[in-house]
């Protein structure tokens, strides 16, 4: 798919301007800040419990607050929850969230500021993974739709609450899917079917949201989406988020990757930082990622380049020559920095970058001690030479002249990428993109320097910096410096960035939902049990839900599943197929053991003491 316009410019921050929807007192899209949310793990049908942590959520900075209400008690009970929150002075604005139930969503809609209702189940039709179950007309499925959400619109309308649509990757409807299949396309057709009712009702108090726990999956379609309203002519505000993002470093790191990769774009009026953890302790994670990208607005300026070779929409790694191991249909190269040791320690990276004491102290990258020593050269050594193989050439974006690219046209090299703004990411897309299209298929590493004493802050701005290039498939390896933290949490923190963009799996993965009213059992406690007994089992997938609502959806690339059932009862399954039916918790994870040994997909942890 070409590169259609769903931003301002590929080059500069700057927001891309959203209809403004009044959520409650507040404004939300247009030139407001971008808002962050969070959402309540408590039963709604607690008053007291889930009035303390929407208090904990809004205190911890939160903007709005989210609530199950699966059911109709839980939409009533909103009325107690919120008349608490306003009696103790808490005005920020309480949303709805509502799957399969319209009755709920109507009843929500009576007492919150905005209702969230998810295009894949709002109509309650049972999901089958029927791949012939579009077996209506347009005509006949808009008149469907029509009727469920006429009632719905009027009391919106009435009582001034907006509506979120909701789009989860994992719970696509079975009419989507047989039609467009699991793609972008079929996921933002999720949404603008639902757009064009509501339009056709005169009703655009809308926020709108597509997500997956899937990095690139969530970032190439929520530009596709934006492409599309911006051709339709009217831009929503964009409710951004990656859904089971997982816990701890994992899932900050995730979630960066991929919502940093759209906020640098421009995109974005809300977003949620999906964490297995407390709702609390989302809060300013969300808000460190949005200060930190927002703060690149008056960048340097990056010239504009041809962009014919850029996929936004599509995954396609870019097509490089390999080069000392490096590009081609080599694995994505993790390089070291230890310039500021005396001795170059050995890491888990491919090369490390240091200084030999053998080489006069300049600087050289070897190759972890495999193959001895290996040079780097500077951008103006390269254009003296007029050409070179195998080595490093170290280049800084705006040095890429006419005389450099005459030598690289004629070299075999591998390029280190120095970026000099405050937006790298944008910066490495344009000299990258500007290689393409003079002919250029050098790999390249990006070279991202931090100084961030705090580990966290570090991997947050390395991924946010960092995702898209690997999102894009544009970048063939990446080197991190800082020398704040020890050399060991830098390497880790690149690998986890690879993870994190489905580019290089070092561990398991684990497809991990934050939770919420609907869970019925300790999910916080079980994600760490089940990542610590698993995690060393290199490249399996394991999804870990608290109920079927994203369920088998959510993790559908996932091996093997983990899903909440009832109260203290689990689901296992096997890709998309059950396996064991709501057993008791405190067998499921050696149930999920034997599943796994008996498929021959058990090794033993080498770390294990």
């Amino acid at each position: 798919m070409s590169c259609k316009k769903y931003c301002l410019s590929l080059f500069k921050y700057e927001r891309v301007p959203s209809a403004e929807v009044q959520v409650g007192e507040l404004p939300l899209g247009g030139n407001n800040p971008i808002r962050i949310q969070s959402m309540t793990t408590t039963d709604t049908n607690d008053t007291q419990s889930s009035v303390a942590q929407c208090k904990s959520i809004i205190e911890a900075g939160a903007d709005l607050v989210r609530l199950t209400t699966q059911g109709q008690r839980e939409a009533e009970n909103l009325k107690n929850i919120i008349d608490s929150l306003r009696a103790e002075g808490f005005t920020a604005p309480i949303v709805a969230d509502v799957h399969f139930n319209p009755a709920a969503a109507m009843t929500a809609a009576r007492y919150a500021d905005k209702v969230r209702i998810n295009p894949g189940n709002f109509t309650g039709e049972a999901k089958r993974f029927n791949a012939n179950a579009d077996n209506m007309s347009d005509e006949e499925w808009y008149g469907i739709l029509r009727e469920k959400l006429s009632p719905l619109v009027d009391i919106c309308r009435n009582n001034e609450t907006s509506l979120r649509i909701g789009v989860n990757h994992g719970s696509l409807s079975d009419r989507i899917m047989a039609r467009y299949g699991d793609t972008a396309q079929g996921m933002v057709a999720s949404c603008t079917e639902y757009l064009d009712v509501l339009e056709s009702l005169n009703f655009t108090d809308i926020i709108i949201s597509i997500k997956s726990s899937n990095t690139r999956v969530m970032v190439q379609t929520v530009r596709l989406l934006a492409a599309t309203m911006l051709e339709r002519g009217h831009f929503y505000p964009l409710h951004l988020g990656v859904t089971e993002a997982g816990s701890d470093a994992e899932g900050r790191i995730k979630s960066a990757a991929g919502i940093g990769a759209l906020l640098i774009d421009g995109l974005g009026d809300t977003i949620r930082v999906s964490l297995t953890e407390a709702p609390e302790a989302e809060v300013p994670v969300a808000q460190q990622l949005v200060n930190y990208i927002t703060a690149k607005t008056g960048h340097s300026v990056i010239e504009s380049v041809n962009c014919d070779s850029y996929t936004p929409f599509e995954y396609h790694r870019r097509k490089t020559n390999a080069v000392l191991g490096i590009g081609g249909n080599n694995q994505i190269a993790v390089i070291a920095d230890a310039t500021a040791r005396k001795k170059p320690e050995r890491f888990e990276a491919d090369f490390v970058f240091c200084n030999d004491n053998y080489n006069d102290g300049k600087p050289v990258i070897t190759d972890n001690g495999a193959n001895g020593t290996l040079h780097l050269i500077a951008a103006r050594q390269l254009v003296d030479l007029g050409s070179a193989n195998d080595v490093f050439v170290l280049i800084q974006p705006s040095h890429l002249d006419k005389e450099l690219i005459a030598a690289l046209q004629k070299s075999n090299i591998v390029i280190i990428a120095k970026p000099e703004t405050t937006n790298p990411t944008a910066e490495l897309r344009a000299f990258i993109l500007k290689l393409n299209a003079n002919g250029i298929a050098a790999p390249v590493i990006p070279w991202l320097r931090y100084d961030d004493s705090d580990i966290a802050s570090f991997q947050l701005k390395a991924a946010a910096d960092a995702g898209l290039l690997f999102i894009d498939g544009l970048a063939d390896g990446l080197m991190l410096s800082n020398f704040s933290l020890p050399e060991k949490d830098v390497v880790d923190t690149t690998f986890a960035i690879m993870q994190a963009t489905r580019s290089r799996f070092n561990k398991a993965e684990f497809i991990s939902c934050p939770g919420c009213g609907r869970t019925l059992y300790d999910l916080q406690t079980t994600a760490n049990t089940i990542k610590n007994r698993f995690g060393h089992l290199l490249g399996l997938k394991i999804g870990i839900m608290g109920c079927i609502v994203n369920g088998i959806g959510e993790m559908a690339d996932a091996d093997y599943g983990y899903v909440g059932a009832g109260r203290d009862k689990i689901s296992l399954y096997r890709g998309k197929e059950l396996v064991c039916r709501s057993i008791p918790e405190g067998e499921a994870i050696e149930k999920l053991e034997e599943i796994i040994r008996q498929d021959g997909r058990w090794k033993e942890n080498a770390n294990k003491s």
